[in-house]
């Protein structure tokens, strides 16, 4: 629950549509996995977590400010995340410099404007699902899926009606 007066705050890479329809055949129904709606699902950045609207009004500042080109991600595997036994099923990028540039500009650039953020690795990953039990094999993507980079937005997690939605308050266009 989000305290009063507080919004529950991330940064994150927008999947895009295309990339969207090229994911949804591996998000299959399937009883003991709880698919993440194609409109959730991003890459994130920053977890900021729950935020004043002074901290939102930096934060989108932050994402305003960012220095970087569009570019281009490569989707190599589906897989339980953080590992074999994770709750997460996830697609994994491969390694892309750009991608990590990006995440440290903008960590120097929200602890510059005062945000204390969790100290933790960054291992990019976009959620598609969440698994209640049982088995499911790690899937390589071959040919890989390409997800085009072209904006990064501070997003807000609002509760309703028993589900999360995640709303855009401001998105950078990437040059």
């Amino acid at each position: 629950m989000v305290p009063p007066g507080y919004r529950r705050l991330f940064i994150a890479l927008p999947v895009p549509a295309d990339t969207g329809k090229r994911l949804a055949p591996y998000c299959t129904s399937d009883a003991e996995i709880r698919w993440i709606a194609a409109t959730n699902r991003h890459l994130t950045l920053a977890f900021l977590g729950h935020r004043t609207e002074e901290q939102t009004r930096r934060a989108a500042e932050v994402v305003n400010g960012l220095e970087a080109v569009s570019f281009e991600l490569q989707l190599v595997s589906l897989q339980r995340f953080p590992d074999d036994r994770g709750r997460n099923i996830v697609a994994l990028p491969s390694a892309s410099k750009l991608l990590e540039a990006l995440q440290q500009q903008l960590t120097a650039c929200l602890t510059a404007q005062g945000f204390t953020l969790k100290e933790r690795s960054f291992r990019p990953h976009i959620t598609l699902g969440k698994i209640h039990r049982g088995l499911w094999p790690a899937i390589g993507l071959d040919p890989a899926i390409s997800m085009s980079v072209e904006a990064a937005s501070l997003f807000e997690s609002e509760f309703i009606e028993n589900d999360i939605v995640y709303h855009p308050l401001t998105t950078r266009q990437l040059a």
